[in-house]
């Protein structure tokens, strides 16, 4: 690849790519394993949920209910 480059540089280029071309890695570097064995791979414990403020929360009930108390005092509601 780099041999049909070269011809297109001017020779400063040409001499700095084989220089950076001989200090390149010829083979990659060798893989880690995927699971470390000084590291424990099951998840840790999870931190505590807080309880539903009630069990009835729902949180748009109060703009249901206003809503509805405004439409009464409107008379558009029986």
């Amino acid at each position: 690849m780099i041999d049909k480059v070269l011809p297109l540089l001017p020779p400063g280029a040409q001499a700095a790519l084989r220089r950076l071309a001989a200090r390149w890695p010829s083979r990659p570097a060798p893989a880690e394993p995927v699971v470390r064995l000084d590291h424990d791979p099951r998840p840790g414990p999870m931190t505590p949920l807080l309880p539903p403020a009630a069990l009835n929360d729902n949180p748009l009930q109060a703009v249901h209910e206003a809503v509805e108390r405004d439409l009464r005092a409107s008379g558009h509601l029986r």
